[in-house]
Protein backbone atom coordinates (compact mmCIF):
# COMPACT_ATOMS: atom_id res chain seq x y z
CA UNK A 1 0.00 0.00 0.00
CA UNK A 2 2.89 2.12 0.90
CA UNK A 3 4.55 2.02 -2.81
CA UNK A 4 1.13 2.66 -4.40
CA UNK A 5 0.70 6.08 -2.40
CA UNK A 6 4.60 6.80 -3.25
CA UNK A 7 3.62 5.67 -6.94
CA UNK A 8 1.01 7.82 -7.50
CA UNK A 9 2.72 10.98 -5.93
CA UNK A 10 5.62 10.40 -8.57
CA UNK A 11 3.41 9.87 -11.56
CA UNK A 12 1.37 13.15 -10.93
CA UNK A 13 4.84 15.01 -10.61
CA UNK A 14 5.48 13.08 -13.63
CA UNK A 15 2.66 14.36 -15.48
CA UNK A 16 2.60 17.95 -13.64
CA UNK A 17 6.58 18.14 -14.88
CA UNK A 18 5.56 17.35 -18.29
CA UNK A 19 2.79 19.68 -18.59
CA UNK A 20 4.73 22.23 -17.43
CA UNK A 21 7.70 21.53 -19.73
CA UNK A 22 4.60 21.67 -22.31
CA UNK A 23 3.31 25.08 -21.76
CA UNK A 24 6.65 26.52 -21.58
CA UNK A 25 7.54 24.77 -25.07
CA UNK A 26 4.21 25.95 -26.45
CA UNK A 27 4.63 29.67 -25.33
CA UNK A 28 8.05 29.93 -26.51
CA UNK A 29 7.00 28.75 -29.95
CA UNK A 30 4.24 31.54 -29.84
CA UNK A 31 6.38 34.42 -29.10
CA UNK A 32 9.08 33.44 -32.06
CA UNK A 33 5.97 32.71 -34.30
CA UNK A 34 4.73 36.04 -33.40
CA UNK A 35 8.38 37.85 -34.32
CA UNK A 36 8.42 36.07 -37.44
CA UNK A 37 5.21 37.56 -38.50
CA UNK A 38 5.62 40.84 -37.23
CA UNK A 39 9.55 41.06 -38.91
CA UNK A 40 7.68 39.52 -42.05
CA UNK A 41 5.08 42.68 -42.15
CA UNK A 42 7.72 45.50 -41.25
CA UNK A 43 9.65 43.97 -44.57
CA UNK A 44 6.62 43.81 -46.61
CA UNK A 45 6.36 47.61 -45.33
CA UNK A 46 9.45 48.29 -46.19
CA UNK A 47 9.50 47.26 -49.99
CA UNK A 48 5.97 49.32 -50.54
CA UNK A 49 7.69 52.27 -49.08
CA UNK A 50 9.45 54.59 -51.62
CA UNK A 51 10.38 57.96 -51.21
CA UNK A 52 11.91 59.91 -54.71
CA UNK A 53 13.44 63.37 -54.76
CA UNK A 54 11.93 66.11 -57.10
CA UNK A 55 14.16 68.98 -55.58
CA UNK A 56 16.28 71.02 -53.21
CA UNK A 57 16.81 74.55 -52.79
CA UNK A 58 18.61 77.30 -50.57
CA UNK A 59 16.46 80.40 -50.45
CA UNK A 60 18.99 81.68 -48.30
CA UNK A 61 22.27 80.03 -46.58
CA UNK A 62 20.90 79.56 -43.78
CA UNK A 63 17.84 77.36 -45.22
CA UNK A 64 17.30 74.72 -47.35
CA UNK A 65 13.51 73.12 -48.97
CA UNK A 66 13.79 70.02 -50.01
CA UNK A 67 10.85 68.59 -51.98
CA UNK A 68 10.13 64.60 -51.86
CA UNK A 69 7.77 62.59 -53.69
CA UNK A 70 5.92 59.83 -52.38
CA UNK A 71 6.31 57.19 -55.04
CA UNK A 72 5.55 53.69 -53.26
CA UNK A 73 2.50 52.68 -52.12
CA UNK A 74 2.38 53.00 -48.23
CA UNK A 75 1.00 55.88 -46.70
CA UNK A 76 3.53 58.20 -44.43
CA UNK A 77 2.38 59.91 -41.59
CA UNK A 78 4.39 60.94 -37.99
CA UNK A 79 6.77 63.40 -39.47
CA UNK A 80 8.02 63.69 -35.92
CA UNK A 81 9.37 60.49 -36.36
CA UNK A 82 11.30 60.75 -39.21
CA UNK A 83 14.68 61.69 -39.55
CA UNK A 84 16.51 64.64 -41.68
CA UNK A 85 20.39 64.44 -41.74
CA UNK A 86 22.51 67.22 -43.56
CA UNK A 87 26.67 66.77 -44.56
CA UNK A 88 27.05 70.45 -45.51
CA UNK A 89 30.62 72.73 -45.40
CA UNK A 90 30.39 76.04 -44.09
CA UNK A 91 32.33 79.04 -45.33
CA UNK A 92 35.33 78.27 -43.84
CA UNK A 93 35.45 74.74 -44.95
CA UNK A 94 34.47 73.04 -42.08
CA UNK A 95 32.26 70.12 -42.62
CA UNK A 96 29.29 69.53 -40.46
CA UNK A 97 27.12 66.23 -40.52
CA UNK A 98 23.77 66.86 -38.20
CA UNK A 99 20.73 65.41 -37.35
CA UNK A 100 17.73 67.80 -37.08
CA UNK A 101 14.87 66.96 -35.34
CA UNK A 102 11.55 68.00 -36.08
CA UNK A 103 9.47 71.11 -35.28
CA UNK A 104 5.98 72.00 -34.98
CA UNK A 105 5.60 75.17 -36.28
CA UNK A 106 8.52 77.73 -37.57
CA UNK A 107 11.98 75.82 -37.05
CA UNK A 108 14.61 77.34 -35.08
CA UNK A 109 18.37 76.58 -35.80
CA UNK A 110 19.06 72.73 -36.92
CA UNK A 111 15.73 71.80 -37.29
CA UNK A 112 13.12 71.21 -39.77
CA UNK A 113 9.34 71.00 -40.31
CA UNK A 114 6.98 70.30 -43.07
CA UNK A 115 6.11 73.13 -44.86
CA UNK A 116 2.52 71.44 -47.37
CA UNK A 117 1.74 68.16 -49.05
CA UNK A 118 0.57 68.68 -52.81
CA UNK A 119 -0.93 66.88 -55.21
CA UNK A 120 -0.65 68.39 -58.59
CA UNK A 121 1.02 71.51 -57.52
CA UNK A 122 -2.37 71.51 -55.33
CA UNK A 123 -2.34 71.69 -51.78
CA UNK A 124 -3.95 68.08 -49.92
CA UNK A 125 -7.15 68.40 -49.25
CA UNK A 126 -8.02 64.36 -48.86
CA UNK A 127 -5.93 62.95 -45.31
CA UNK A 128 -4.18 66.07 -44.26
CA UNK A 129 -0.91 65.25 -43.07
CA UNK A 130 -0.59 62.16 -44.45
CA UNK A 131 1.39 61.77 -47.28
CA UNK A 132 -0.28 59.24 -49.69
CA UNK A 133 1.09 58.01 -52.76
CA UNK A 134 1.81 60.32 -55.81
CA UNK A 135 1.54 63.44 -53.38
CA UNK A 136 4.86 65.74 -52.65
CA UNK A 137 5.85 66.81 -49.58
CA UNK A 138 8.29 70.16 -49.08
CA UNK A 139 10.69 70.53 -46.10
CA UNK A 140 11.93 73.36 -45.07
CA UNK A 141 15.01 73.05 -42.35
CA UNK A 142 17.27 76.05 -40.88
CA UNK A 143 21.12 75.37 -40.79
CA UNK A 144 23.43 76.93 -37.95
CA UNK A 145 25.91 77.64 -39.27
CA UNK A 146 25.02 78.92 -42.77
CA UNK A 147 25.94 76.50 -45.65
CA UNK A 148 29.11 77.84 -47.30
CA UNK A 149 29.01 79.41 -50.75
CA UNK A 150 29.37 77.18 -53.65
CA UNK A 151 29.61 74.05 -51.76
CA UNK A 152 28.17 70.67 -52.75
CA UNK A 153 26.30 69.12 -49.77
CA UNK A 154 24.20 66.19 -49.18
CA UNK A 155 20.66 66.16 -47.35
CA UNK A 156 19.17 62.27 -46.31
CA UNK A 157 15.41 62.02 -45.46
CA UNK A 158 14.48 58.79 -43.86
CA UNK A 159 10.97 57.70 -42.74
CA UNK A 160 10.50 55.85 -39.57
CA UNK A 161 10.57 52.27 -41.44
CA UNK A 162 13.74 52.89 -42.55
CA UNK A 163 13.47 54.08 -46.09
CA UNK A 164 15.82 56.92 -46.86
CA UNK A 165 15.75 59.19 -49.90
CA UNK A 166 18.88 61.52 -49.90
CA UNK A 167 20.31 64.60 -52.95
CA UNK A 168 22.83 67.25 -53.30
CA UNK A 169 22.49 70.35 -52.96
CA UNK A 170 24.53 73.69 -53.42
CA UNK A 171 23.43 77.22 -52.27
Amino acid sequence: METAIVSLICIALVVFGGMTMSQGFLSSVDSTTSGLEELNNRGEDIMRTELSTVNSTMPALNRMQVTLENSGQTKLASFEKWDLIVQYYDDSGNYYTVWLPYAEGIPGDNEWQMTGIYLDGQAETFEPNVLNPGEEISIEARLNPAVGANTTNLVVVATPNGVPASMSFSP
